[in-house]
Order: structure tokens, then sequence, then C-alpha cells
């Protein structure tokens, strides 16, 4: 079985880049073409893949834009979680504050490949499986017996950030990169600006 980090070097080689969105849907920024729709964060987070997944390597998926809504939030995150193509990694940024949602983050429930955590004293029991990883605050001390599985992460308030896990690293871009446009023109503005980022 692949480690965490196998996992991820194997989803940068697929994808010749180390980028990853960020997935947060926000009612006032909902395009055309799922505004009327009564429960629009799946078919958003369609459209933003079937633009995107051949030139990215991992999607991260911002937890608290999906509770907003309530459970039709908590639906469309485990299905758009489900829609993602194999070889890409599905990060869940929350951050957890605790150690009792390793079920509902990985197989058990969510289905995704690696969470945020609030620290490291949190990390243990989401790293017992070696394909699974977590990333912590940046600057946080990685004991070595986790260098395969846990890495650290920044989030800027620009709509950036990075994920480190040993020598590899994730560019992070959310919010404005993705919502540039409300038009019937989103997947084909969202691909160009996501292609740019890719091969800057």
């Amino acid at each position: 079985m692949p480690t965490f980090r196998e996992r991820l070097e194997a989803a940068q080689a697929r994808s010749s880049g180390n980028l990853a969105i960020g997935i947060a849907p926000a009612l006032d920024k909902l395009p055309a073409a799922v505004a009327k729709i009564d429960d629009p964060f799946l078919p958003l987070g369609k459209l933003i893949i079937n633009a995107t997944a051949d030139l990215v390597c991992a999607y991260v998926f911002h937890l608290s834009a999906y509770l907003a809504i309530g459970a039709a939030g908590v639906i469309a995150l485990e299905r758009t979680l489900a829609y993602v193509p194999s070889g890409i990694l599905k990060i869940l940024h929350a951050p957890f504050a605790s150690t009792e949602y390793v079920r509902a983050a990985f197989e058990d429930a969510l289905g995704a490949d690696a969470v945020t955590l609030s620290s490291s004293e949190f990390a243990a029991p989401y790293l017992v499986q070696a394909r699974y990883g977590a990333f912590v605050p940046h600057g946080t001390a990685i004991a070595p017996e986790f260098a395969e599985q846990l890495g650290t992460y920044i989030q800027h308030g620009n709509g950036t950030g990075r994920f480190y896990l040993a020598e590899l690293s994730l560019d992070w871009h959310f919010g404005a990169t993705i919502y540039q446009t409300r038009t019937f023109a989103f997947e084909e503005t969202l691909r160009a600006a996501v292609l740019a980022l890719r091969n800057a």
C-alpha cells in the first residue's frame, strides 16, 4: 500500500504540477449555470472538477462552506468528494481540533485522502493507515515517524496558501481564483485561470 507521500508524488506526476484548487461554495457567488438549481453545491463542484481535473493534483474542500447550508451541504460535500477522478488527492480543510472525526473524514464516510488539523497532538489517529495524510499549521514540528504522512499548511487571506510534506509542496488557490465570473462563461474562465497558474 503506497504511503500518502507516494500518492502525492504520483498525483503531481499525473498533473505535471503541484496545483491544488480549493472548493468553497458560496450562495452569493454561484455562476449562472447553477444559480437557479435547488441544491447548487454539487453541480458547482462538478463544474469546477470538469473544468480543471487534468490540471490539478489535489482539491481542497473547505468544510465550513459546506456546513453553512446544513444537511444539504454535507450531502453535496460527500457526493463531490466521490466525483473527484482517481489519482487526484482530496484534502478536507476543517481544521479538525480533536481526534473524533477520523471515521467521518476518511473511508467510513466522506472519503477524503487527507485533512487539516489545528494541532499535531491530534495527528496520530488520522495516520493509522499509511495511505492517509494530515496537515497542521506551518511552523509545527513534525516527528520523524510521521514524515511520510504529516505535513504543514499555511493559508493566506488573499485566497492562496501552501501545503508542505517533506520536500514536496502544493500551491493552494481558492476564493477569487474560482469565482472570477458568475456568467455562463464560468467554466471557460476558470479553466484559463487554472491553466495560467499551472504554467506559471
